[in-house]
């Protein structure tokens, strides 16, 4: 196996997708990339956006995946050296560890020389990860839908069109998804359970049947956004924030901080302006990126 080298590239994502909780997620076209050899001892480089604490965190998390991928397949483990062009914030509801599980059970095979089946490859990552949302939207691209059973997870996923813009409010400061999962309730009244029943469908159909208009009327959630507003004070104003009409809708990005505003392409750029105004206004510091939907994981080996 000496002198492979594997190259894992991985999009951020946007889980919980409006009133999909914890089933739908969204891949964006921003991307890590994992490059990754065999060596003398585990240690990890951040060539872009790193520090040494996040590099200790990080190749903590994809050792337990990369060598989760080995044990899996039956393989030996061994030490590995990863370069991570880390461009995915941490802490602010893009799926950052997902990627880092992904490319770790990834790198696995193929550096044994193994076949990749992402259906494997997701039911390795769920129990590491806790939820299927991220991952799979990361993993197979597009917008997706997942479920667990019998220990396996279930995916479906749709292309997305290019008419479709995220424009993302990011603050300055973080959030650990734990902290955020933390404040949601073990029970939920009915009404409230219906209520999200009534809007996933419209979420779904909006990606479908590629109908914008659908989209407004499917982001809409009471199950865990209204609890996570409580870490967040900016949340609900923002979520009702629609730019002067150009704003199909919003949902939190993920478990937070962050908040996704959907809108058209040729919109995206005055949203972008119209919500920097909107988070000064409101005293909210940090930054807006503009995304495009899609993105999907991928991989190659090489020999040097």
């Amino acid at each position: 196996m000496g002198g492979k080298r594997v190259c894992v590239t991985v999009p951020a994502s946007i889980g919980n997708v409006g009133s999909g909780f914890d089933c739908a997620g969204l891949s964006l076209k921003f991307y890590n990339r994992f490059l990754v050899e065999r060596s003398r001892e585990d240690c990890m480089k951040f060539l872009y956006n790193g520090s040494r604490t996040a590099e200790s965190k990080t190749l903590g998390l994809f050792m337990k995946a990369f060598n989760a991928g080995l044990g899996h397949l039956g393989e030996k483990p061994f030490h590995a050296s990863v370069e991570v062009v880390n461009r995915i914030p941490f802490r602010r509801g893009f799926g950052s560890s997902g990627t880092v599980i992904l490319a770790g059970i990834i790198s696995a095979f193929a550096y044994c020389g193994h076949r990749i089946r992402r259906h494997d490859i997701l039911d390795i990552a769920v129990p590491i990860e806790g939820h299927a949302d991220n991952l799979a939207a990361s993993l197979y691209g597009g917008f997706v839908l997942s479920s667990l059973q019998g220990g396996s997870a279930r995916v479906v996923s749709v292309p997305v069109g290019d008419e479709l813009r995220v424009v993302s409010l990011i603050p300055a400061e973080g959030l650990s998804t734990s902290e955020a999962r933390r404040i949601l309730p073990e029970k939920v009244e009915m009404q409230d359970a219906v209520f999200n029943l009534s809007r996933i469908g419209f979420l779904c159909m909006s990606f479908a049947l590629k109908d914008a208009s659908l989209l407004g009327h499917g982001l809409r959630d009471i199950l865990h956004q209204p609890y996570r507003s409580r870490l967040m004070p900016h949340l609900e104003e923002l979520l009702s924030y629609d730019a002067g009409g150009r704003v199909l809708g919003a949902c939190l990005s993920g478990a937070g901080p962050s908040v996704a505003f959907f809108t058209l392409k040729g919109h995206e750029k005055q949203v972008a302006r119209d919500i920097e105004r909107k988070a000064f206004e409101m005293g909210v510091k940090g930054c807006v990126r503009i995304f495009r939907p899609g993105g999907m994981t991928s991989w190659k080996v090489s020999c040097q």
